[in-house]
């Protein structure tokens, strides 16, 4: 879009301010008008002053070009607007803040490789530095209290790590935090819990709430006559079905699943593979599950949670072949982990809700009740959308 003279600096304490809250850039209007949370309503109404000045200055052609940019998703809210009326220029600045910032806030570069020496949440706690795993994974113990939303720590609560978030950057994968939380309350004693961190953001205990979200997907279930059977391993390819509200959060072209068995332990591995279409920037980002069972003990003792990411350049080759001869990946960000004893409700709980928003999680493990309901409820869309047009 047509850009402003914007203070950089104030835009990126802007980006700053609203990761720690958990504000999103569309959010701006509700925030400047209710003054809710003050820390960044302040920071955002000196910025919308600064844009108003700056629009009021434009001359009819600059004006009308400016408008013409707005991205689709904010231009609905800025037709007809006016640079004559406060009302309007206020509007005007917060869209436009909106759009601007919206680019800088979904950045997923500085996701993959966190940056230690800029983290916010080791400059106000460096004592965490130590419960850091080489994954960068952080080990919970007793100091912290988990939440849905985040992780209370003394005064603040820190954030989960963005690749845990609905399409990565949306609000938390609360239906899977729920379930490891859940677990982690009830076997802290006997097992070992990790979790990804979002070392960007820290929001003060006063400001947390916590968030609701509505979702259509229910955890898996799972026959599992074969799982410690030996000979049961192999690869499964689970396409997926065109049927426009599962590209909703992921725009998946399939799910990998495989089964691999050496020296007594049985291991599950599951990849998405994203579209070609589903880039990031440059990158293409995989969710990514490693699973180990002992067969002779007839238990889980692992089970871990990450990203793969790809480079564009290098996509290609991942898109073409299928696990166990998949290209490596460029980074692969672990962002939860399990040690321990994992009953089988809790691991296929984990793995279902991990995987939030991929119906072939579901085909996978349940194939009747994928089509008894999923397949079911297309039928019924259609015949809806058929009556519609008579």
């Amino acid at each position: 879009m047509n850009r402003l003279q914007v203070s950089a600096a104030k835009l990126d304490e802007l980006v700053r301010i609203a990761r720690h809250f958990n504000k999103f850039p569309i959010e701006f209007p509700s925030i400047f008008y209710s003054n809710k949370p003050a820390r960044l309503a302040t920071i955002l109404r000196d910025l919308v002053t600064d844009v108003a000045e700056l629009i009021e200055a434009l001359n009819d052609t600059e004006f009308d070009a400016l408008i013409s940019s707005f991205p689709g998703g904010y231009k609905m809210f800025v037709d007809g607007a006016s640079r004559g009326a406060l009302e309007d220029r206020q509007r005007l600045a917060l869209y436009y803040l909106g759009a601007e910032v919206h680019k800088r806030y979904f950045s997923l570069a500085d996701a993959v490789d966190a940056d230690l020496q800029h983290s916010v949440v080791l400059q106000q706690y460096p004592e965490l530095r130590t419960l850091l795993d080489d994954d960068g994974l952080l080990k919970l113990d007793e100091r912290f209290t988990l939440h849905d939303g985040g992780i209370e720590y003394r005064d603040h609560v820190i954030h989960y790590h963005q690749f845990l978030r609905r399409g990565y950057t949306s609000n938390p994968n609360f239906e899977f935090l729920s379930r490891f939380i859940r677990f982690h309350e009830e076997t802290r004693s006997s097992n070992a819990f990790r979790v990804g961190i979002d070392h960007r953001r820290l929001m003060p205990l006063e400001a947390f709430h916590l968030m609701m979200e509505c979702d259509v997907w229910r955890g898996p279930t799972f026959a599992a006559e074969q799982l410690d059977d030996p000979n049961a391993v192999g690869v499964t390819v689970v396409k997926r079905i065109e049927y426009p509200p599962f590209k909703l959060h992921y725009d998946l072209d399939r799910t990998e699943f495989m089964w691999s068995f050496r020296d007594g332990v049985k291991t599950f591995e599951v990849e998405e593979v994203s579209n070609v279409t589903a880039k990031f920037g440059y990158l293409y980002l995989n969710r990514y599950l490693h699973s180990e069972r002992l067969v002779a003990e007839k238990r889980f003792r692992h089970l871990d949670g990450a990203v793969k990411v790809y480079l564009e350049n290098e996509y290609a080759g991942r898109v073409t072949s299928s696990v166990p001869n998949e290209p490596r990946a460029f980074r692969r960000v672990k962002v939860w982990r399990v040690d321990g004893e994992i009953p089988l409700p809790r691991w296929l709980d984990l793995i279902g809700f991990f995987f939030k928003g991929n119906e072939m999680l579901i085909e996978y493990f349940d194939p009747e009740r994928f089509h008894a309901e999923l397949i079911e409820r297309e039928r019924a869309r259609q015949e809806w959308l058929a009556r519609q047009h008579q």
